[in-house]
């Protein structure tokens, strides 16, 4: 029994110039996943709008191509995806759209499509992500906290809504919303929420009512070296932790049935519908 997939790894693609936020190629996390027994493996390097976003559409077209070549070199299927990140503001106002780190035809070819929240991405100003990072975070009782939880579990459910969503990456890091309301809702729409190997989001309750809901996990590494792929002590740590059923692993010892092509299909159809009705 084990993991089959790591679904959220970076490579160095995710960097600022020549600033590198991750090391270590497509293929030597190819490699990597191969010698840990992983049948498929997703690289999500960072969205546009992350300070070590990927830059641009053509950066992104060559790592296709990298995962392409990866993928025929070691036998591990490949998904080319990108860590995409929710604009909190979209929960206030239907002006924003959830979703702001790439453009449609991008998200057309996102092979897997992760959908989160990163601290400091966002907002229009510097001075809008401070505040809001300090509301989340740091002034957890400031009067209006409610109505910000409200706003924040809104933006995580039109992203669900609105995009292709796989799963929901490490929820509620640096965020505060109704994890557990968002995890019910992703779950009802065929999302997976992600158990982070590396980062810990989630609290003992929370994790408790989403195993007594059904709802399902994807445990991943996020990965920013070779040697770390297919590692998630920190998962593992939960799962044993809190007795949180293998069944409801959707990467262990199976692989994940991913809704975003079923998504695009729909979304095709009732596009087409609404054009012959006009």
């Amino acid at each position: 029994m084990a993991y089959l997939g790591d679904y959220h790894t970076h490579t160095t693609y995710s960097r600022r110039g020549k600033k590198l936020h991750a090391v270590g190629s497509v293929l030597e996390n190819a490699r990597a996943a191969k010698a840990a027994g992983l049948k498929e493996l997703a690289i999500t390097d960072h969205g546009y709008a992350h300070y070590y976003g990927i830059s641009g559409k053509k950066a992104f077209e060559r790592l296709k191509s990298d995962c392409t070549a990866a993928e025929e070199e070691t036998g591990v299927k490949i998904y080319a995806g990108l860590e995409n990140n929710l604009d909190p503001r979209s929960g206030k106002s239907n002006e924003f759209a959830p979703l702001i780190d790439c453009d449609e035809t991008v998200l057309a070819d996102l092979q897997i499509v992760q959908g989160g929240y990163h601290a400091m991405v966002g907002m229009p100003t510097l001075f809008g992500n401070m505040l809001f990072w300090a509301r989340n975070v740091i002034f957890k009782f400031l009067p209006g906290r409610k109505k910000l939880i409200e706003r924040n579990t809104a933006a995580y459910k039109r992203l669900i809504d609105e995009y292709p969503i796989d799963f929901i990456g490490h929820p509620n890091r640096g965020i505060m919303a109704d994890v557990v309301e968002v995890a019910k809702y992703a779950h009802s729409r065929g999302v997976y929420v992600e158990l982070n190997g590396r980062h810990k989001s989630l609290k003992k309750r929370e994790i408790k009512a989403m195993v007594d809901a059904g709802v399902e996990f994807i445990c991943s590494s996020d990965a920013h070296r070779p040697a770390s792929v297919g590692k998630m002590p920190l998962a593992d740590k939960l799962i044993k932790k809190y007795n949180i059923p293998y069944g409801l692993i959707a990467n262990w010892n199976r692989l994940p049935e991913f809704r975003s092509r079923s998504f695009r299909s729909a979304r095709e159809q009732k596009e087409t519908h609404t054009e012959k009705d006009a």
